[in-house]
């Protein structure tokens, strides 16, 4: 029995490619064979439907598949022959041929067991892929030491909805990249004895939007000396509570990456809370117990991740420093319940 499937997805690739899987249908096949039925002929001409119709798809993939069953070579020539069986299939529909590639990999790539017949059908199976171009783009800047202004060597990472991937700058800060156009990226910056920074903004097609929109893509790293301090931007908690707010929880690896790449320093957690009106010198004991219990979420979660001890602490500051004393707006109350790194040693 031939059976058949259709399935669509957006694949997370490379932010240096300029190519990606946009969306995949997959053909089953009975036992020895190579021919497809009508129902495997309704889900190409989709596919070739769709691939016709947009013109940023570049090329179709097609690999082809095999249970275990039988010889290894005779796996190979029948994977093949589908793949030719769904390549002439999809020229039939008016799909240029010089814009498909095939491959075969009869039983080398199962995707469940050989063990059981629902397995070995699962693996008798075409995959075509729709490979759609996306228009690109050069995106550049520079990490430089926010007190001397020097570049300095750092790695950059590049995120967006679908897509992640990272570079590193050359010996004077500079750095530059292929992104997709009008896309958004958050870029972070990490290096060796320094707080880590980051920005988001749109790709844009010309240096000259950058300047109109007063984006700078540059990136100035505070130094991470002893005595130094840096505030967790992106780390907030919910009122009241030493639970982070869900947007928070990916700011953690950041502070995990900065731990590693240091590994000779000594930091503190320090947490604050958000009081409105005057500081006061001495907080009542359940603020002040809530500020540490922020500080050690943190400071739990390095040493859950292999921080050692040692190069540990966490304090609680309750209300005493205060960002913003009369906090008149939500975003100003974030501020205040923060936490901190500050460097010990």
């Amino acid at each position: 029995m031939l059976c058949c499937g259709l399935s669509a997805a957006i694949q997370a690739q490379s932010l240096f490619d300029s190519l990606y899987s946009a969306s995949y249908v997959e053909v089953y096949f009975a036992t020895g064979k190579a021919d497809l039925n009508a129902e495997a002929f309704g889900i190409l001409d989709s596919m070739a439907r769709l691939f016709t119709a947009n013109e940023r798809f570049r090329l179709l993939r097609i690999t082809a598949h095999t249970d275990s069953i039988g010889e290894k070579g005779n796996n190979e020539s029948l994977a093949t022959r589908r793949a030719a069986a769904v390549r002439a299939a999809l020229v039939q529909r008016g799909v240029a041929a010089e814009k498909i590639q095939t491959r075969a990999f009869g039983e080398r790539s199962p995707v469940m067991p050989n063990s059981t017949e629902s397995g070995r059908q699962r693996n008798r199976r075409a995959t075509v892929e729709a490979v759609l171009a996306v228009p690109m783009t050069t995106f550049k800047g520079q990490i430089r030491d926010r007190d001397t202004g020097k570049g300095i060597e750092a790695l950059v990472s590049f995120r967006s909805k679908t897509r992640m991937d990272s570079t590193r700058t050359d010996s004077t800060g500079n750095y530059a990249v292929r992104l997709p156009k009008d896309s958004v990226v958050k870029v972070e910056a990490v290096a060796r004895n320094y707080f880590f920074e980051d920005f988001t903004t749109r790709i844009f097609g010309s240096p000259e939007l950058y300047k109109k929109y007063k984006i700078n893509t540059d990136i100035e790293l505070p130094p991470a000396k002893p005595g130094e301090k840096a505030v967790l931007r992106n780390l907030f908690f919910v009122g009241d509570q030493a639970v982070l707010l869900k947007m928070s929880e990916p700011e953690l690896p950041k502070i995990l990456k900065f731990m590693q790449i240091n590994p000779d320093l000594h930091v503190e957690i320090a947490g604050h809370i958000n009081k409105p009106g005057k500081p006061i010198p001495e907080p009542e004991p359940d603020e002040m117990n809530l500020s540490i219990n922020r500080a050690r979420v943190i400071y739990d979660y390095l040493l859950k991740n292999g921080i050692t001890a040692e190069r540990l602490r966490f304090k609680g500051y309750g209300n005493s420093e205060m960002m913003f004393p009369h906090a008149i707006s939500p975003k100003e109350s974030e501020q205040n319940r923060r936490v901190e790194i500050r460097v010990l040693q």
